[in-house]
């Protein structure tokens, strides 16, 4: 019905017929490849806003209803491939992070760890290595380091800032393993 009508989608009531007309059809085809009625849903208002913005850029002598199909299929299968790459990156990442788990229970590599990051704790000015290790090994707040040490908060922020920074520079082939070993306590 719409579709002999040249270029009345391209109008607010036209898009509003081709929506109601369409919307539920295409949320069915959509659903019978996601399985989901709430992913279907998304999916298909996706593809009519796509639709209303490129309205103007759409030629007048194709068939509506194919194009909305066809777009309704690619966008499914962008989303099965978008889903798929986070999945193969959740598998890869679990990998990762079993590794460095089984090289850092290796006690000479978790003394190498400890080694690498005193080595690094070392190459930090005086005062910075000493605010970093009140804040991190004896537990103190920005505002008792200052305190402590006669120097202002903004001063404290700014050390500790510049001392992160340092060390993860000094340690990036090691964060991932740095990151285990603090979440699990050994030191």
């Amino acid at each position: 019905m719409i579709e002999t009508l040249a270029n009345t989608w391209q109008t607010k009531e036209g898009f509003e017929m081709l929506f109601k007309q369409h919307y539920e059809p295409l949320c069915s085809f959509v659903f019978g490849m996601v399985k989901d009625y709430d992913t279907s849903e998304e999916i298909v208002q996706e593809l009519f806003v796509n639709f209303w913005e490129k309205r103007n850029e759409i030629s007048d002598d194709i068939s509506i209803r194919a194009y909305l199909y066809r777009a309704a299929r690619n966008k499914v299968l962008n989303q099965i491939k978008h889903i798929k790459i986070k999945e193969d990156f959740k598998i890869f990442n679990q990998e990762e992070m079993s590794d460095t788990e089984q090289n850092i229970s290796n006690p000479a590599e978790t003394s190498e760890l400890q080694r690498m990051i005193a080595q690094a704790l070392n190459k930090l000015p005086p005062e910075r290595k000493k605010i970093f290790l009140m804040s991190r090994e004896e537990g103190l707040k920005y505002k008792e380091i200052a305190d402590e040490l006669n120097i202002s908060i903004k001063t404290v922020e700014n050390q500790m800032g510049k001392a992160l920074s340092t060390l993860r520079t000094e340690l990036s082939d090691y964060l991932p393993a740095i990151i285990i070993v603090i979440s699990v306590g050994i030191k």
